[in-house]
């Protein structure tokens, strides 16, 4: 057991300072700058006590006010050009975690489109935003303020603490010995920063993930009442979300006056020692006057030394949920060299595929053979397996090798951007963009041809539709297509689809949410406009399939039955049964 959480430790650790190192090497630029002025800032800051130890002497000694004047004029052009570097602090390193910023969630999202339909299976939507939100941000505030303020508290530590030492090597001995404290309190309290940060992350994603379920599945919850059950449990949530970030506020209650009470506690040690010492004439009182100025300026490191830390802890905590998504590697990826991106035919071979899902058999022994420009027909009860036959041909699973071929090549030899642009597929519950009907037709398709999306709109038997509506193909359709109809919106994925000019065409369940009148429309167009392609049509309806070159009947991820609509109908199987039933069920429909 320990050497599992060792591993998984410094596997941890081996994935921070890989992210930390790439972001931070492509900002070395502004970061070495940055580093400049924060230690320019501090040491023009750091002279200004000393000049004042000057000023001090002369008073006590009758000094002339020409030279005080001086002085005092010299600090404040010091502090005037300590100023102008601080804002250079500020100005590179807040700039380049900003930048930073961008390129993690660039990276985190172009990753996230790169990841298998089954990590979103088994992650929630808001998680994986909230990761993208909250916890990037948590990441910026510890590469930027986090960097800013950690520099500031080093180098203004040293360069005070040298000064000190040069004024009183006594002094300093008592001042510091307090300080031995400190790196105590911050690890004790540090450690326990990171792990109530964790949890408080990992609930905004719980928060984040019922939130938008709710928001998506608003007609639901409206359908069934539970608006109230909804706001209770979403009441609860929040509550606990509360009480996990008042203890972290408690938590911070206790580290900051703690810091604040042990840099007190310097100051004390010092006005006692110190004051002994100027009573006693050994060190002069401007010396005490440079030397409290030099603690109080360690007095702030010592303060912003907690909230660092505290950025430190949120950050890596972030870090380690972004870390996740980005080492999470893509179950489905180009593998090999010499990759095939040729223009398909279309042939299609299955030879004895069988396929499961998390330990599931969905597919047992599938040999077929789908000549290039061929129309086949799937059918079948529910959970048979025919939407899994279908998504293994633009490999949106993983398909063992010499099981799949598409024009006698291996599927896995195929290069995936190459496979899928010339695959169309619709699916039975399409997804349409918050865009205009046009840019949803075109989405995917370099082309935005008027022409070209009214010619696929057409063949969809969407152009009426579109004719209708106030603004046409330049009228929005909202998020996933909520100001559409259930058959609208699948016509618009039939036209996106079509519009690409697929070698192969996978229409699964497409017109699941027509009528058969205008089902028989759109399959009769869509046979026209698609002969020189290889069409997979799915339905639970045996009139989308009846005239397609072959059917096939799946039951429990096998082919029971194979041959044409007349064929079959003769087999007198299950098909046939399921033929009659439907045609039974249409009659019963016209009479009523």
């Amino acid at each position: 057991m320990y050497t599992d959480e060792s591993s998984v430790s410094n596997n941890r650790q081996t994935r921070r300072y890989t992210t930390l190192v790439k972001y931070l090497k492509r900002e070395r630029r502004y970061l070495a700058l940055g580093g400049m002025a924060v230690i320019l800032t501090n040491a023009l800051g750091l002279i200004i006590p000393y000049l004042t130890k000057l000023v001090f002497d002369l008073l006590e000694n009758g000094g002339s006010s020409s030279a005080i004047l001086r002085l005092v004029l010299l600090s404040i052009g010091l502090a005037v050009l300590a100023g102008v570097f601080r804002f250079f602090t500020r100005r590179t390193i807040i700039w380049a975690s900003r930048r930073i910023e961008y390129d993690l969630r660039g990276d985190l999202f172009a990753h996230l489109l790169t990841l298998s339909p089954s990590y979103y299976h088994q992650n929630r939507t808001g998680d994986i935003m909230a990761r993208a939100t909250n916890d990037l941000e948590a990441v910026r505030m510890m590469m930027g303020p986090g960097i800013m303020h950690i520099s500031n508290t080093i180098v203004s530590a040293v360069i005070a603490i040298s000064f000190m030492i040069y004024l009183s090597p006594k002094l300093t001995l008592y001042a510091l010995t307090p300080m031995v404290l400190f790196p105590v309190v911050v690890n004790r309290l540090g450690n326990l920063v990171h792990k109530r940060f964790l949890k408080i992350q990992q609930h905004f994603s719980e928060l984040t993930a019922a939130a938008q379920e709710n928001i998506a599945g608003m007609r639901v919850v409206k359908a069934y009442r539970q608006e109230d059950a909804e706001i209770s449990f979403f009441s609860k949530m929040s509550q606990k979300y509360i009480t996990l970030n008042m203890d972290m506020a408690r938590l911070n209650g206790v580290l900051f006056p703690l810091i604040m009470f042990l840099a007190s506690a310097l100051n004390l040690t010092v006005l006692y020692f110190g004051g002994l010492d100027v009573i006693d004439g050994r060190i002069p009182f401007g010396t005490l006057v440079a030397f409290f100025a030099y603690l109080a300026m360690l007095f702030w490191p010592a303060f912003a030394l907690g909230w660092v830390i505290s950025l430190y802890q949120r950050g890596m905590a972030s870090l380690d949920r972004i870390n996740e998504v980005l080492f999470t590697e893509p179950i489905v990826k180009n593998t090999g060299d010499n990759l095939r991106s040729a223009t398909m035919r279309g042939k299609i071979e299955f030879r004895d595929l069988r396929f499961s899902y998390n330990g599931r058999p969905v597919l047992d022994g599938i040999n077929l053979v789908i000549e290039a420009g061929r129309t086949v027909g799937i059918v079948g009860m529910t959970a048979s397996g025919k939407t899994t036959l279908a998504s293994l041909l633009p490999r949106l699973y993983p398909v063992p090798r010499d099981k799949l071929f598409i024009d006698d090549i291996d599927i896995n030899d195929w290069e995936l951007s190459a496979l899928r642009r010339q695959i169309g597929f619709v699916t039975q519950e399409p997804f349409l963009f918050s865009e205009t009907v046009a840019e949803n037709i075109h989405f995917g398709h370099a082309t935005t041809k008027t022409e070209a999306v009214d010619a696929a709109a057409e063949t969809a038997a969407l152009a009426k539709d579109v004719q209708a509506f106030p603004h046409g193909f330049d009228t929005l359709v909202g998020e996933r297509g909520i100001t559409l109809s259930g058959g609208q919106k699948q016509r618009t994925a039939i036209a996106r689809a079509l519009l690409i000019e697929p070698a192969i065409l996978i229409l699964d369940d497409a017109t699941s949410s027509v009528d058969t009148e205008t089902e028989h429309e759109i399959n009769e167009r869509v046979r026209a406009a698609s002969r020189r392609c290889t069409s997979i049509i799915i339905s639970h309806r045996v009139s989308a399939v009846k005239e397609a070159d072959s059917i096939l009947f799946l039951q429990d991820g096998r082919i029971a039955e194979q041959g044409t609509h007349d064929e079959l109908l003769a087999l007198d199987g299950n098909y046939a049964e399921l033929y009659r039933s439907q045609l039974l069920a249409l009659e019963l429909e016209r009479i009523s």
